[in-house]
């Protein structure tokens, strides 16, 4: 956890900034920092194992055509619209060669989980498999960014 807090310290610097070291706020754990970002993926992926949507299961939901999204509330439209836009800022990172742009767009999707979070249920629920759907999307390009920028990914905290 804590390379991977250094290393995307160093990587969400713009390239025509200062740069300050400082390793309280690298292992911070508000903010814009890798260590809030891992334990944002370790949450989606806690809800996922509480719902036991985990091997076989999560495979047969993914295999299911007739398991579809359903955006059904603001935080769910606004995680799924941070999510769309991995194409543009991965286009735009190596046109700007700003590797910078991946680190922001990481930052949003933490955000937008976050609240996420707050305002949706995500089992029990008539919308799990969507909202479980949602979140194995949200895993898959998570996971994409940190392999992107270097970083290990971790199960649990």
């Amino acid at each position: 956890m804590g390379i991977s807090s250094v290393k995307y310290y160093d990587l969400k610097q713009n390239r025509t900034q200062n740069y300050v070291f400082s390793f309280d706020k690298m292992l911070d754990p508000r903010g814009n920092t890798g260590v809030y970002l891992l334990y944002m993926y370790v949450r989606v992926l806690s809800i996922m194992r509480k719902g036991n949507y985990e091997g076989e299961a999560l495979k047969t939901l993914l295999s299911d055509p007739e398991a579809k999204f359903k955006i059904s509330n603001k935080s769910e439209r606004e995680l799924a619209i941070a999510l769309l836009r991995l194409p543009e800022q991965i286009d735009l990172a190596m046109t700007d060669l700003q590797l910078n742009r991946l680190t922001d767009q990481l930052y949003e999707i933490a955000v937008k989980i976050g609240e996420f979070y707050q305002q949706s249920k995500c089992l029990g629920v008539p919308e799990e498999r969507s909202r479980i759907l949602l979140l194995e999307a949200t895993r898959k390009v998570m996971q994409l960014l940190f392999n992107l920028l270097g970083m290990k990914t971790i199960e649990r905290i």
